[in-house]
């Protein structure tokens, strides 16, 4: 196990780390992984901020898809798209305002139980 990762945040789908020997923070978010240096961080977070305040200028706001707002990745070829939740709760794991672990509730696990 590496000593030097340090838990920074937590939601529900989300994990937000920093390693001291590599000085990389990590977003781990549903099956997506990111990896910044902290200026890269640092403009990461203005994006999503950015994207909190204009999230319905986006050329994909009348699909019929759930995920709606894209969120650039520096190739103009590859966009990830994410729910206006999914947006909020990423705002929230780079924001700090919770430092505990929230604890799950029975609807928040996404589990089909089947009797046998």
């Amino acid at each position: 196990m590496n000593t030097t990762l340090k838990f920074l945040n937590q939601t529900k789908n989300g994990c937000f780390t920093f390693c001291d020997s590599s000085k990389l923070f990590q977003i781990t978010f549903n099956n997506l992984c990111f990896e910044f240096y902290e200026w890269e961080l640092e403009s990461f977070k203005s994006y999503i901020s950015v994207l909190m305040q204009n999230k319905w200028d986006s050329p994909h706001a009348d699909t019929f898809r759930s995920k709606k707002i894209p969120i650039s990745v520096g190739n103009k070829y590859f966009v990830i798209l994410v729910s206006e939740e999914e947006l909020f709760e990423l705002h929230v794991l780079l924001s700090f305002e919770t430092k505990k672990i929230p604890i799950l509730k029975v609807k928040d696990i996404n589990y089909r139980f089947i009797e046998n």
